[in-house]
């Protein structure tokens, strides 16, 4: 259920987010079933190596660049220290491992790395309050099947193979590909582009020699402001003149 729930969180950027017993259940195959699509939850590209990044660097203890990650994803202001962030990350990391993992909740870590952010000035983030909330659920329901589940074993292969196959040789030839298909599409509009600034560049200029037409609406309304600019203008020469004959007349 859990190594589920993080494919379909990183893979496909799309999961269950109401994943509690009731919505649970086992197929004669043996198959896990989650019923009621009614909260889901979304990850971009950003959010999910985000993800992935951060739980692979508490399971391997590289709170540094779990550090790196934050900024890079620009959750964290640039004006903070990345060392100084990393060694308040290693406050939440470092306790979990002299532990059993029976005893480590992924859910709680994740809990107090958002409180930590806080600290630094990182914004709350919708996708990734109800992705800790649904993981909190997740654990909670493995934890009830199996009392001794080691949270972080489960999820390493996930997040392992997730991070290999996409930020790895292959995923930056698919980024490289994807890149190569938009230039693609650019460029194939790029005639069309081209003709309608050729259209509205001769427009300009048989506009520019002729002159611009206005309607009679426009006409009027122009004149009308032109009138109450000009009474105003004279209203206040006119005080001017006065103001100033005063002053001469001694005040």
């Amino acid at each position: 259920m859990i190594q589920s729930f993080l494919k379909h969180t990183l893979r496909d950027g799309f999961f269950h987010a109401d994943m509690h017993p009731g919505n649970l259940f086992v197929d004669a195959e043996g198959r896990l079933v989650a019923v009621d699509g009614g909260i889901m939850g979304r990850l971009g590209p950003k959010e999910r190596r985000f993800l992935a990044e951060i739980l692979l660097g508490f399971i391997t203890r590289n709170y540094t660049r779990v550090a790196e990650v934050h900024f890079e994803a620009g959750y964290v202001p640039a004006h903070h220290s990345v060392a100084d962030f990393a060694q308040a990350i290693r406050a939440v990391g470092e306790p979990i491992h002299d532990r059993s993992a029976d005893e480590i909740s992924m859910a709680k870590v994740l809990t107090l790395l958002f409180e930590i952010t806080g600290l630094f000035d990182m914004k709350t983030r919708t996708e990734l309050v109800m992705l800790q909330k649904t993981m909190v659920v997740v654990e909670g329901v493995g934890r009830m099947l199996d009392p001794k589940l080691d949270m972080w074993r489960t999820a390493e292969p996930v997040v392992r193979d997730w991070i290999a196959r996409n930020l790895g040789p292959v995923g930056r030839i698919e980024d490289a590909g994807r890149g190569v298909m938009s230039l693609a599409g650019a460029v194939a509009q790029l005639p069309e582009t081209v003709a309608r600034g050729e259209r509205l560049l001769g427009h300009l200029e048989e506009a520019s020699s002729r002159g611009f037409a206005l309607d009679s609406d426009s006409v009027e309304a122009i004149g009308r402001a032109e009138a109450r600019r000009n009474r105003w203008g004279n209203l206040a020469l006119w005080t001017i003149a006065a103001l100033l004959a005063w002053q001469m007349l001694g005040g």
